[in-house]
């Protein structure tokens, strides 16, 4: 007798919205990944009540609005607007560097 529809192998954003997806549908999924929790590589801890990256930083954007009502079921966002400044030569430049930018300088 079959136990599971699907076995994802990998709990991380795309195993994760998989194996909710085929749930969702009434399926049975087995989900597996060596990490002790989900999310993979953009999850998040908390440190004395704040959100700390455990793998470094992800921003997640989108001009999706079926793709933004979908992950504000699960997570609530913060506010975020990328807007580095470059100080070059004494002048503020409001700029988006790259690696290729900075070995120019």
């Amino acid at each position: 007798m079959k136990q599971y529809d699907y076995l994802v192998v990998g709990a991380g954003l795309f195993g994760a919205v998989f194996a909710q997806q085929a749930k969702e549908k009434g399926k049975k999924v087995l989900v597996i990944d060596k990490r002790p929790h989900i999310a993979g590589n953009i999850y998040t801890k908390k440190v004395e009540g704040i959100d700390v990256h455990e793998y470094g930083a992800h921003i997640f954007h989108t001009n999706d609005r079926d793709v933004w009502k979908y992950v504000t079921k699960f997570i609530e966002f913060n506010r975020f607007t990328n807007s580095p400044v470059a100080n070059y030569h004494g002048s503020y430049i409001l700029c988006h560097l790259t690696c290729t930018h900075l070995i120019k300088m």
